[in-house]
């Protein structure tokens, strides 16, 4: 008996998934049907729609919504300040106790709102490196945020194993839930960056048969090229 707590895929859904795809972007079509396939085999890693018309997890109209989904996750995004109102208390502390000069302050806080701009970024960055990479060996960049806590997944067809990983620019940037899933599920996890030192931890990617291909260097250029596209 199917347990009524977990999403059950439409029999046809691979071929759901070739044709809702087809329609809005050919090219993405056998990764996104690769992505079906693993969210019907463990249907309990879909992320839920929000809304109250959000589809039924695993029916034909979910298939169709997550497709646009995970094609208008991977179009160009720029890098944006927030839009929050900022504390002119913070010039207040610099200038009082940190002793920027008065005239500095609405630089300051003018530039510090595009630096948090840029980190906020960064995230979406390393993700587009990463597949920009891994997807020529295996790997499917899971855009849309469509499976919980997971940003890559690869299918291997001789052994019949998934794997899944689950990427963060910093070691001090996991959230307790997502946490939480990761240890219930077989997800690996990596980061880009220590908190606590200068330096990077591209060396222990999971996946020796890739890791060579990566570096800081190769993230830097990338981002500056894709940067460069932008304006």
């Amino acid at each position: 008996m199917s347990n009524p707590n977990i999403a059950q895929f439409d029999h046809d859904s691979e071929n759901i998934a070739r044709e809702a795809m087809v329609g809005i972007n050919p090219n993405l079509t056998d990764k996104f049907v690769l992505l079906i396939c693993f969210l019907a085999k463990f249907p309990y890693a879909c992320s839920q729609q929000r809304g109250k018309n959000a589809p039924l997890v695993g029916s034909k109209e979910y298939i169709y919504s997550i497709a646009k989904n995970f094609s208008d996750s991977r179009k160009p995004r720029k890098p944006s300040p927030p839009t929050t109102i900022p504390d002119k208390m913070v010039g207040t502390v610099l200038h009082t106790y940190f002793g920027i000069p008065e005239q500095c302050l609405e630089r300051i806080e003018k530039e510090h709102a595009l630096s948090m701009g840029a980190e906020n970024i960064i995230g979406d960055l390393l993700e587009r490196y990463l597949a920009h990479i891994l997807e020529q060996y295996g790997w499917i960049w899971c855009s849309g945020t469509i499976v919980k806590a997971v940003d890559f997944i690869k299918f291997n067809p001789v052994s019949g194993e998934w794997y899944s990983l689950q990427v963060k620019n910093r070691d001090n940037t996991e959230n307790s839930s997502s946490s939480a899933i990761r240890l219930n599920t077989p997800i690996k996890k990596w980061f880009r960056t220590f908190s606590k030192k200068n330096d990077k931890n591209w060396d222990q990617f999971p996946d020796e048969s890739v890791r060579h291909y990566l570096s800081e260097d190769g993230f830097k250029s990338f981002v500056h090229d894709y940067l460069k596209n932008l304006k």
